[in-house]
């Protein structure tokens, strides 16, 4: 029998597609061009960047909705990397137009990645151009936040940038209450039903994640409220402090999470300058405690991880009134995160900019009011020292090793002879 090749029943063809999905889309726009090398001079890099940016705004009107997806998610790594408001204000009506477009008539990718892109795009787009901004792009993603047409994901995406467009731009009261009761329309899902008790639907558990992200943009924009007007909503409107505990049964971790967080701010705000002021004490607190001491073993392990922990500061909160305060470095100054509002802003921040966070901090001053910086950053933190080049680095860090190496050395005979004595 001569050799050769054995044939099989099935034979693996390797079968060429143009992109798998609408995030490898992007890998070659996002990762091609806009990565310079470090030996670069800086303005030669910045005029790189530049000239891809305006390639990528270009694609954003290409006729395949996959071209188009992966231009916004290119979009996205850019405006993550540096501040570009000086080239983006020329290009104010046609990115609007374009993103509202693809927030209102595109696929389900490209409405996701177009509602991602949206809160970078109204820190960089100008001064002048925020307001026409925001009104269109309000509207546009609070459509896309309950259009049961797009996917879990998308209307996640939309529901977290809404939240962050209206926490970080949004001066009209009415508008901010609008949003609010959009989103309690959507985490209503997981109140408990009419008997009392969860549900456990395949539903309630698919649209968990969907739920806490309204449920935490909720909170984010009561955060926004004066005391006494916090106080009239918990009253008046859905959702009341009860409402709010009933979720902390969900059968979502993430709307357990939500819930809680929501709980805190809520206490913080309506609470915080007036002991008098009602809330579910007696249902609250032994809800808390039992979910910080939770043991079930039909949860994961590492739900029942992560839920103790943030179950842990909530109820510290709650019984000694008291939060752990924590200092993130950002760019270069630094957030103290000392109440509960400020946590969750700070977390809604990170989630919505990414990297980005970082390099607008110095230059928006939108976002350093809300991370509550001084308006005016230092002239160190605006301009930046050049960057080493591969060889300065190798130096550097081989100074740096051969240092720690001596400490540890000197450290290490400070022992012996101490157990040798």
């Amino acid at each position: 029998m001569p050799k050769g090749k054995k044939k099989g029943k099935f034979e693996h063809r390797r079968t060429e597609q143009p992109y798998s999905s609408d995030e490898d889309a992007g890998i070659d726009m996002a990762c091609s061009e806009t990565s310079e090398r470090s030996d670069l001079p800086d303005d030669e890099s910045e005029l790189k960047l530049e000239e891809k940016v305006l390639e990528i705004i270009d694609a954003l009107s290409a006729r395949a909705n996959a071209a188009r997806a992966a231009a916004f998610v290119a979009l996205k790594n850019s405006l993550q990397r540096r501040y570009l408001a000086h080239l983006l204000c020329g290009q104010r009506v046609t990115l609007t137009e374009l993103v509202t477009k693809s927030l209102r008539r595109g696929k389900d990718g490209e409405k996701r990645a177009a509602a991602a892109v949206a809160p970078l795009l109204a820190l960089q787009i100008g001064e002048e151009g925020i307001e026409e901004f925001l009104d269109e792009m309000r509207p546009a993603l609070a459509a896309g936040a309950v259009d049961k047409s797009a996917s879990l994901d998308t209307r996640t995406e939309c529901c977290s940038s809404l939240a962050v467009l209206c926490y970080l731009l949004e001066e009209d009261l009415s508008a901010i209450l609008e949003v609010m009761r959009m989103f309690e329309t959507i985490f209503s899902g997981s109140y408990l039903k009419g008997d009392g008790s969860v549900k456990v639907s395949g539903a309630a558990v698919e649209e968990g994640a969907w739920h806490a992200a309204a449920l935490d943009g909720w909170a984010l924009l009561l955060a926004l409220t004066e005391p006494q007007h916090a106080r009239t909503l918990l009253a008046e409107r859905q959702p009341s402090f009860l409402r709010l505990a009933e979720m902390l049964d969900a059968c979502s971790l993430e709307v357990r999470l939500a819930a809680g967080g929501a709980l805190a701010i809520a206490h913080e705000r309506a609470c915080g300058d007036d002991e008098r002021f009602a809330w579910a004490e007696d249902e609250l607190l032994p809800k808390l405690e039992q979910l910080a001491r939770d043991s079930h073993k039909f949860r994961a392990k590492r739900d029942r991880k992560v839920q103790r922990a943030t179950f842990r500061d909530i109820l510290k909160y709650f019984e000694e009134g008291s939060v752990e305060s924590e200092r993130m470095r950002v760019g270069g100054d630094t957030v103290t995160l000392c109440s509960w509002s400020t946590r969750i802003a700070y977390g809604a921040l990170a989630a919505a900019l990414g990297a980005g966070l970082n390099a607008l901090a110095p230059h928006c001053a939108p976002l350093r009011l809300a991370l509550r910086l001084s308006p005016h950053p230092a002239l160190d933190v605006i301009m930046p020292q050049a960057k080493l080049n591969k060889l300065q680095r190798h130096l550097q860090n081989t100074a740096a090793c051969k240092a720690r190496t001596v400490a540890r050395n000197k450290s290490r005979d400070k022992r012996s002879a101490a157990l040798s004595l």
